[in-house]
């Protein structure tokens, strides 16, 4: 207990009652020490003094010397008296001497032994030494004052258990958790067997496992030492532990129960265990012998179970001494010794299976890799042959308009009305078929070439420009109103400069198409953090909200529009090339669109020097 908890108490009392000198004396073993051990009343120990001749310190330690010297001599008693009454006596004068009160020693002294207890039993006495007869209404202040001081007496030693419960509380779990952290690390089976005995060693048991099978329970492990469990083998008849037979629960009650039964720890007679396990093997002189040399005098078995409650095995606890085993803690250890078995078990079963389906995997990898190959050297034929085959009609395709338009000119003579509008049924199908014919061999120089794109810093402000040059003709046909808002102060971006110009055509051409004549197109970029974000808007026809999430997907058209040069639209190509393009270059392409209102199309290309760049502002 602690000493100023002692101090409070004397201080109280001398204050409350008024007294020269308050002594507290108590039993030895509330304050650590032994006591007298002879079976008599227990002699008591200074614990504490206050009062008036108590202070200072210098003052304090004198007058518990002086104290100490008058109960060695016999003036004050030393022994806890049994009965609770407060005992009042007049003191000696050799108490005023002791105490060193001189010419203020007044003419009488008193002395107050107020009995305290502690759960019922004599704790030590409270003495107050006062400088007159105490009255009736001190006596009531005094045993007062030993009531609360015997509480808080109480109080304390509760606190100091609880104290000493909680430290070895956190004890068993620091050791707890050691003892889970190394069985998690083990893998295989006898490491998990050998880890399971090593930690009950450190918490002072001796152990054994009975593992389950298929064939019974076998005795697997015993933590005692070779020579120990040589000897004990040699008893039984049996030179080593791999010759022991497996033990079949149906036809041994005792091991039946312990595996089925549901409490966590189980007490057990150690002849009837060892009787369950070796049978015949193991009279009554044999069992004293193996209890003797196996330190069996206290059993515990812990049911071990896995996964859907699954029978796994028993394991045996021994104290190496005669303690009281702590079975909330081997409880807890059951359980991680239970899943760390479970876990090496469950590995033997996927190595076991591993090593059977690997062989098929490989085979089935192999016939894979084979068919995947042949399906690439396919896709790549497929590539060129769609390349080949649109650059040979491309080119008898252009010849045709060309003489159509000829045709509508009247360079080749005059043509009437109904031969007129033949002819420009005629161009317009030719246009439309060139346009899907570009688009597929887009695609397929694309898909050829994925693979060889050359990534170099580039001007975007030139490519933009570039981009519109090549589309200005179109745009001047049906008069929309193009706008580039490209700063000069551009930083250079990195990729592949004709790639890009291919996915700025795409978007241009994208938003021409679905322009109304007269309508707007405005191309911009702003830089960001690491990179700069391009967007073609235009207020043409939108996309309906049910087919954004799908506009970038390969050969995806929009179904519902109602203008004449939305219908004649591609093969539904170039926008999944343009989200490949992108995607390629590390960046992202999105798509924000109301219907009837018009789209804006944006992806984002890197800063060449992006780390340089970094710190601009968003």
């Amino acid at each position: 207990m602690e000493q100023r908890v002692w101090q409070v108490i004397v201080d109280d009392a001398a204050a409350i009652c008024g007294a020269l000198v308050a002594e507290l004396r108590l039993r030895g073993d509330l304050l650590g020490t032994h006591g007298n051990g002879s079976g008599g009343p227990p002699h008591l120990v200074q614990a504490a003094v206050g009062g008036v001749l108590a202070s200072p310190k210098a003052r304090r330690e004198a007058t518990a010397r002086g104290l100490q010297e008058l109960v060695a001599s016999g003036m004050l008693a030393d022994v806890a008296r049994v009965e609770r009454s407060v005992h009042l006596a007049r003191c000696p004068p050799e108490v005023a001497d002791a105490l060193d009160l001189g010419r203020l020693a007044p003419s009488e002294l008193w002395c107050a032994d107020v009995p305290l207890s502690v759960e019922s039993d004599s704790a030590g006495i409270l003495r107050l030494v006062l400088d007159r007869e105490p009255r009736r209404s001190l006596l009531r202040a005094l045993r007062g004052v030993g009531h609360e001081a015997s509480l808080q007496l109480a109080q304390e030693r509760e606190r100091q258990r609880a104290l000493v419960d909680l430290a070895r509380a956190r004890q068993n779990l620091a050791a707890l958790a050691a003892a889970a952290a190394r069985l998690r690390r083990e893998t295989d089976r006898g490491e998990v067997l050998h880890a399971i005995a090593d930690e009950l060693h450190k918490f002072g048991f001796e152990s054994a496992l009975l593992l389950a099978g298929p064939e019974g329970l076998t005795l697997a492990h015993m933590s005692h030492k070779r020579p120990v469990i040589d000897q004990a083998m040699k008893l039984i008849g049996i030179r080593k532990m791999s010759e022991v037979l497996p033990i079949d629960p149906s036809k041994s009650p005792m091991l039946d129960t312990l595996l089925k039964s549901p409490e966590p720890m189980v007490e057990v007679r150690p002849h009837a265990l060892i009787r369950a396990i070796w049978g015949k093997r193991a009279p009554e002189s044999v069992r004293e012998k193996l209890i003797e040399i196996l330190q069996l005098s206290h059993v515990v078995a812990a049911p071990l179970r896995g996964a859907a409650d699954h029978a796994l095995g028993i394991l045996l606890v021994a104290p190496q001494d005669a303690t009281e085993p702590d079975l909330g803690v081997l409880s807890s250890f059951a359980l991680q010794a239970s899943l760390a078995l479970e876990r090496a078990l469950t590995r033997e079963r996927i190595r076991v299976q591993a090593a059977q389906i690997e062989a098929a995997v490989e085979e089935r990898t192999r016939v894979l890799r084979e068919a995947n190959e042949r399906l690439q050297e396919a896709d790549r034929r497929k590539d060129n042959f769609l390349a080949n085959v649109s650059h040979e009609l491309r080119s008898p395709l252009v010849t045709m308009i060309g003489y159509t338009e000829l045709l509508l000119a009247e360079k080749m003579g005059v043509i009437n009305e109904r031969q007129r509008q033949c002819l420009q049924v005629a161009r317009s199908s030719g246009k439309r078929l060139r346009a899907f014919i570009e688009e597929l061999l887009d695609f397929s120089r694309f898909e050829l070439t994925r693979e060889s794109m050359t990534f170099q810093p580039f001007e975007l402000r030139e490519a933009v420009t570039q981009a519109l040059a090549g589309l200005a003709p179109r745009f001047l046909e049906r008069r929309l109103n193009v706008r580039q808002r490209v700063p000069p102060e551009t930083p250079l971006v990195l990729g592949d400069r004709d790639r890009i110009l291919q996915v700025l055509g795409n978007l241009l051409s994208n938003a021409e198409r679905h322009c109304r004549d007269g309508g707007k197109v405005v191309i911009s970029a702003q830089q960001r953090r690491g990179f700069v974000l391009v967007s073609v808007q235009d207020n043409g026809t939108g996309i309906p909200a049910a087919h954004v999430a799908k506009i970038f997907d390969r050969l995806y058209q929009v179904g519902d529009v109602k203008d004449a040069r939305s219908r004649e639209q591609g093969l539904g190509l170039g926008l999944n090339i343009v989200k490949s393009i992108v995607e390629a270059h590390g960046g992202e392409v999105t798509v924000t669109s109301e219907y009837g209102k018009g789209s804006t199309f944006a992806f984002t290309l890197p800063l060449a020097d992006a780390k340089a760049e970094g710190s601009q502002p968003a």
